[in-house]
């Protein structure tokens, strides 16, 4: 017997909780569907299910085998992805991870330039520090541009190549009354009253991904009662030009927001990090080779532009 399609069977019955229902989601008859349910039960000389007038349910020998289906299932779909992924890097695909600032100020213009030269297929991620950071340590992409994350544990999996240093800034919208504020204040009286207002964050370490990090990560929603979180850069403009909320973020892209009616209020000058290309260990491609050095190239030329 096909041991496989009988643990598929067994599965679709056991979470209908009807043999009826399963053979109907299965395409099959009810007799062929039994049929198959009662091989298998002769193979591991166990009764699997109780049957019922009104439907089926699981023995203890049907429980224990019921999650023993389920891991070699989510086994077998881990290992299809596994080859999709391996089948198109060797066609050529190069998968990206970028966090959602850097792509309209200098990500954005290399991935284009780069698709254009070579004729390759680039799949794009987008996210937080840590989410790409985990995507890079499962091979789920090549390539992630971000902060450098001081406090990694896994750093001698990665390589880390600094492009430039960037400072924390908080935004608001330009009609916010903090910049009225503003104009009879210096910024350290501003700053003060920063936390007066609903704070917007964008894009912040999500607790299941803790386990990368050598440290525990600060409890949120303590810091501030008021807060948004929101792991979209444009969701979060489209808020702030709504609400009175205030967005700590990068300063390299005050431009941007600026454009968006998003204007600086005030700029955290004790908060600097590095921006830069996260790249695996051992990993060995020449098309990813060639991405990071067109990235470098990118990064360097729009630092120099955003200066002059």
């Amino acid at each position: 017997m096909d041991v496989e399609k009988a643990a598929s069977y067994f599965l679709a019955v056991a979470e209908s909780g009807s043999i009826k229902a399963a053979a109907l989601k299965l395409g099959i008859s009810q007799p062929t569907l039994t049929a198959q349910i009662q091989k298998l039960e002769q193979r591991l000389s166990s009764q699997l299910l109780i049957r019922h007038p009104r439907g089926v349910s699981m023995t203890a020998a049907g429980e224990l085998y019921y999650q023993h289906a389920t891991a070699q299932h989510a086994a077998r779909q881990r290992l299809q992805a596994q080859l999709h992924v391996l089948q198109a890097r060797e066609a050529g695909q190069v998968k990206l991870g970028t966090g959602e600032a850097w792509w309209p100020l200098f990500v954005e213009s290399a991935v284009v330039a780069y698709q254009a030269e070579h004729q390759c297929s680039v799949h794009m991620e987008f996210g937080n520090r840590l989410a790409l950071m985990s995507s890079l340590l499962n091979g789920d992409i090549d390539v992630f541009i971000g902060h450098e994350i001081s406090e990694l544990i896994a750093t001698s999996q990665v390589r880390f190549t600094p492009l430039f240093q960037d400072t924390e800034a908080w935004f608001a919208h330009q009609d916010h009354p903090l910049f009225d504020q503003l104009k009879r204040h210096h910024q350290p009286v501003l700053s003060a009253h920063l936390f007066d207002w609903p704070l917007l964050r964008v894009t912040p370490d999500h607790p299941r991904h803790a386990h990368l990090l050598s440290r525990p990560l600060p409890p949120l929603l303590n810091l501030h009662p008021h807060a948004f979180d929101l792991d979209s850069l444009s969701a979060s403009i489209s808020l702030l030009q709504r609400t009175h909320a205030v967005m700590p973020y990068t300063d390299k892209a005050a431009s941007f927001l600026g454009a968006k009616g998003i204007n600086m209020l005030w700029v955290n000058a004790e908060k600097r990090g590095n921006v830069g290309v996260y790249t695996a260990y051992g990993a060995k491609s020449d098309k990813v080779s060639q991405f990071v050095t067109s990235l470098l190239e990118s990064g360097t030329d729009w630092m120099a532009s955003d200066i002059d």
